[in-house]
């Protein structure tokens, strides 16, 4: 998707389209996941949101509603990763060694640890999201993959959302 390609006369209408067939668009993707399994079945039929939201999720709605979602990856992808870093702009040494201290806590395998039984993917690829104890890849949620086959792509950048979001606000 770039700039150009939703210049396309045809796009205008299937983002209207779009628009209209969302079901309420929440303020984040874990309160509509959490709206999705209070409301049950014949509500809503797909909700889009981050893996980690759908894993950690998934033993709620097993729970109220005894036939819980199936997860399916999205092919292509777009994969976020959450960064940190430490501004050195106005602050002082002990500051930021106790900022790389706790990044440092945070990288630890204790902590991603922690962070996959939240179905979070971890920093260190050489962790075994299965082995994990409580980790949602060892729990059978259909669907769920340890290593999803899909494509991933770059973001769009900057002036594509921009027309997206435009095109979506003119939407009727």
């Amino acid at each position: 998707m770039n700039v150009a390609s939703l210049s396309n006369p045809a796009i205008a209408p299937l983002i209207s389209l779009v628009k209209q067939s969302v079901y309420q668009p929440p303020r984040s993707t874990d309160i509509l996941l959490q709206e999705f399994i209070t409301s049950g079945p014949n509500d809503a039929d797909v909700a889009t949101v981050y893996e980690s939201i759908a894993l950690y999720r998934w033993q709620q709605s097993a729970t109220t509603q005894g036939n819980p979602y199936q997860i399916f990856y999205l092919n292509p992808t777009v994969e976020t990763v959450s960064t940190a870093a430490i501004v050195r702009r106005d602050v002082g040494d002990r500051t930021a060694k106790a900022a790389q201290t706790f990044l440092d806590f945070l990288t630890a395998p204790e902590q991603q640890a922690v962070f996959v039984q939240y179905g979070f993917r971890p920093i260190d690829q050489s962790l075994n999201l299965q082995s994990v104890p409580n980790s949602p890849w060892s729990q059978n949620i259909p669907g769920a993959q340890v290593n999803p086959s899909g494509q991933v792509t770059a973001p769009p950048d900057t002036q594509t959302l921009a027309e997206v979001i435009r095109l979506w606000q003119r939407a009727e």
